[in-house]
């Protein structure tokens, strides 16, 4: 379980997390959300360890983040970012490799080759190995970075392993995005635990099991996803009006966003054909 524990934080004179507390599920998908400058980010942040936050704590199965040693917390959390800014013109071999850093001290192991074949062959990238990554697509390019992620903590125990995503699919096309938010969700079937920031409603409500929604900081709701995506929530944290549809053959509802304009001119959500 992960668990956040009255975190707080601030910066240049501005609170970006107020009191905020979570017990994260092991083995569920729990999306982050919430307007631009919630704190999701911020949060991922502290609980990957890049930012200390003053008030508060974080901890993996029942482990304080502090008194982890380093080398051991690298092989069981990694973090999926939205973009690397990567210039070299590194083979998509090279980049997953990296992943297996925390594994080896001078030269990769024959273990190390094997995963890196396992984890290729697991997201569909296996064709791509010997590929400049720079010559491949946003989509790939986030695929074979996904593979680098797993690369990390293939070795470790099942409901040892936390996979952390900063915004991994805003700066995909839509193709992109299913694909791989269909990878993650499917790693928990595996007791992978998966916390991300995402920004769409519908793709959350699809993929995510559990839902933190946050506004200026604070927490407005944390709970299952039909729990937390209430027309209701989604108000008072997006400050819009949305209206919630089951269509059929589907397990899950679609979110449908009252347009701004039609509410200057009297009509709502509720009042959509």
């Amino acid at each position: 379980m992960l668990e956040v524990d009255h975190i707080s934080y601030q910066a240049q004179g501005r609170t970006l997390l107020n009191d905020v507390s979570v017990q994260v599920r092991s083995g569920a998908f729990t999306a982050f959300m919430g307007a631009n400058g919630a704190g999701k980010s911020t949060l991922l942040k502290i609980i990957s360890g890049e930012v200390k936050a003053p008030a508060g704590t974080i901890s993996w199965n029942g482990k304080k983040l502090g008194e982890w040693d380093l080398k051991e917390l690298a092989k069981v959390r990694a973090i999926l970012r939205q973009q690397y800014n990567m210039q070299m013109p590194f083979s998509s071999e090279d980049i997953i490799a990296m992943g297996r850093y925390p594994h080896f001290r001078h030269k990769m192991t024959s273990r190390c080759k094997t995963v890196i074949k396992e984890v290729a062959e697991y997201v569909g990238v296996e064709q791509f190995l010997k590929r400049n990554y720079l010559t491949l697509s946003g989509g790939e390019q986030q695929r074979v970075q996904l593979a680098r992620v797993l690369a990390q903590v293939w070795d470790a125990t099942a409901t040892e392993r936390l996979i952390l995503l900063d915004e991994p699919v805003s700066a995909l096309d839509i193709q992109y995005q299913h694909q791989v938010l269909a990878l993650v969700k499917e790693l928990t079937a595996s007791g992978f635990t998966i916390v991300a920031v995402l920004h769409d409603l519908n793709l959350a409500m699809q993929y995510s099991d559990d839902i933190l929604m946050l506004k200026k900081g604070n927490k407005v709701t944390f709970g299952t996803k039909e729990e937390a995506l209430s027309e209701a929530h989604i108000y008072e944290t997006f400050g819009v009006e949305a209206a919630l549809h089951q269509a059929k053959g589907y397990p899950h509802s679609f979110i449908t966003i009252c347009p701004v304009w039609k509410r200057y001119h009297g009509m709502t959500a509720s009042g959509l054909q």
